[in-house]
């Protein structure tokens, strides 16, 4: 059975990076340039005129008429996928490491597997070798608040099905989505700027009985947050955060507004550990 697969690279400013993420998913994961798609989400820079003039005979190129934020700008992504008869879509940042050159293949077969699963993710690590959070529990008010500590590392645990376990969310810097299921729950969930959309995903996706996925047997690399960080202060950053992050919680997980202010609160006081 031939499977389409598609790769969604969404630009930011950063042009540079993103040709080299192109030049990862030709030489790495063998996509032909065809099934390589970036959207330059409108950079206030000359992004949109490199690319395009990079784009002949070597990847897809669409340019967003305005910036709507990360989930808005990879629906282009999606829908273009989707209208063109792909069956996944791999949704990568444009810092990301592969060396796994069997990547796409270990992601699908989970697909292949199991049914019921609507997005897979690989394991990430970060370029000092520490493994993010697989989320693989969905997180209570008490592991978004004092438990975080503790919830870091159960979040890790997942019990393992063949290969693969199921986990709460994908992780969105390196996902791999089935297009039928992403089209079935109406896409991505534009409310937001950034941050929470693979939250949102996996509740919208979880409605109609679909899960999420962490595929065991393959990784990347993530140079995280490299481009929010370098073009929005810390203060912002967290102003936007918990600004998605109170959507989900009112909207997606049912949240009293006194939950989500603590949480919110919480949330900042992360950030600035993280980012700061």
């Amino acid at each position: 059975m031939i499977r389409k697969i598609a790769a969604i690279i969404l630009n930011y400013v950063s042009w540079k990076d993103t040709l080299e993420e192109v030049e990862v998913c030709k030489k790495k994961l063998g996509l032909q340039s065809q099934d390589i798609i970036v959207v330059d989400n409108y950079s206030p820079n000359e992004s949109a005129e490199n690319l395009e003039k990079e784009s002949k005979d070597n990847f897809v190129f669409i340019r967003s008429s305005k910036n709507c934020g990360y989930a808005a700008g990879n629906n282009i992504g999606l829908k273009y996928a989707y209208e063109n008869g792909y069956d996944y879509a791999l949704v990568i940042n444009n810092d990301i490491i592969v060396e796994d050159g069997s990547l796409l293949d270990k992601l699908v077969s989970v697909f292949e597997k199991d049914e019921s699963v609507g997005a897979v993710s690989p394991d990430v690590y970060s370029p000092e070798g520490h493994l993010f959070n697989r989320d693989s529990v969905k997180p209570s008010f008490w592991d978004f608040t004092l438990g975080l500590l503790n919830y870091k590392r159960k979040g890790r645990k997942i019990a393992d099905l063949g290969g693969y376990g199921y986990v709460y969310r994908p992780q969105g810097c390196c996902m791999m989505l089935k297009l039928s299921v992403v089209k079935a729950v109406d896409y991505m969930d534009e409310t937001t700027f950034l941050y929470c959309e693979e939250f949102i995903l996996a509740e919208k996706m979880s409605s109609l009985g679909y899960k999420c996925a962490c595929c065991l047997e393959t990784s990347i690399i993530h140079n995280h947050s490299k481009v929010v960080k370098s073009n929005i202060k810390l203060k912002k950053i967290i102003s936007i955060s918990n600004e998605s992050f109170a959507y989900y919680l009112k909207k997606y997980r049912r949240f009293n507004a006194l939950f989500v202010k603590i949480c919110c609160v919480f949330n900042g006081l992360k950030i600035k550990v993280l980012e700061g």
